[in-house]
């Protein structure tokens, strides 16, 4: 009897044991995939979607998402493919840099189709060329619409989005050409600077040189202004800039010859790693706070 008691004691004692391991096994897994996800979570993707020769940045830090132009209306199939396969459900912020159609033509589109938290643009008058296809994008959206004044930020994740340029409305002397009244965005993630030119150009740069701290010019990833246009991109501008990685947004075989043989020639002169989309479709790019790297596709 007594045996049988201590028998059954013992198996006890040992389903205890075994309950009591398979704990610590579970516990340690669990940390282990915490602490992966958690170092997943701290990197920031950018993603230069191939959407033709338009222009759409989608930025990811987690579950956060920024998109910086919606690319032409004639590339709606590709953009919504894109963000289906980046697992996107909402736009925290919607960066619209100037009114071209290809960088707004499928703002209407986002807007009906996805939570946007906010829309952020330049200063608009309705005589500017594509000031109708705008109006008509946000009329009766829920999304908060904010005109866009240098300096404003916000935060993705770790990261700090900055409005580095915003047009104020007023005519700059010389310079006519609506390209180069695009908003700069400054992404700051740990020690990397990411730099978002939308189509600037030389005037759009020289104004830049002339006003803004050259410190805050300096990145690791230039998003080239204008789809590498022979004007974007200057040795002036590239010689303060000085980035490890440039990313270039442009049509297969596209009429304008974009990107420029004289802009690439000097991109390569700064020894930047250039990326384009019509040599390798959607470009991704990771920062982890401390370096940057493009991710190879497969």
């Amino acid at each position: 009897m007594a045996d049988n008691k201590n028998s059954r004691a013992l198996r006890g004692l040992r389903s205890g044991k075994w309950l009591a391991a398979f704990l610590v096994v579970l516990l340690v897994l669990q940390l282990i995939f915490t602490l992966a996800d958690s170092k997943e979570n701290g990197k920031l993707y950018v993603h230069v979607l191939d959407v033709g020769q338009s222009d759409a940045i989608l930025l990811r830090f987690g579950e956060a998402s920024v998109l910086i132009d919606t690319g032409t209306a004639t590339a709606q199939e590709q953009l919504r493919a894109a963000l289906l396969y980046y697992g996107v459900k909402h736009l925290d912020h919607l960066v619209l840099t100037h009114l071209h159609e290809d960088h707004i033509g499928n703002a209407r589109y986002l807007l009906e189709q996805y939570e946007v938290g906010q829309v952020l643009l330049p200063q608009v008058t309705s005589e500017e060329l594509g000031a109708a296809l705008l109006f008509d994008a946000l009329s009766g959206v829920d999304a908060d619409v904010m005109i866009a004044q240098a300096g404003a930020c916000f935060s993705l994740g770790d990261a700090v989005v900055q409005v580095l340029y915003a047009p104020t409305g007023e005519a700059v002397s010389g310079d006519t050409d609506e390209n180069n009244e695009s908003l700069v965005v400054r992404v700051t993630h740990g020690t990397n600077a990411l730099l978002f030119m939308g189509d600037g150009e030389e005037g759009l740069e020289n104004r830049l040189l002339a006003t803004v701290s050259h410190d805050l010019l300096d990145c690791d990833f230039l998003k080239v202004g204008h789809h590498g246009a022979a004007a974007a991109s200057s040795d002036a501008f590239l010689a303060v800039a000085s980035p490890r990685l440039a990313a270039i947004s442009c049509g297969k075989h596209n009429s304008y010859g974009f990107p420029h043989a004289d802009t690439l020639e000097r991109l390569t002169a700064t020894g930047a790693g250039i990326y384009r989309t019509d040599q390798s479709g959607t470009l991704t790019f990771m920062s982890d706070g401390t370096d940057m790297t493009y991710l190879e596709k497969g």
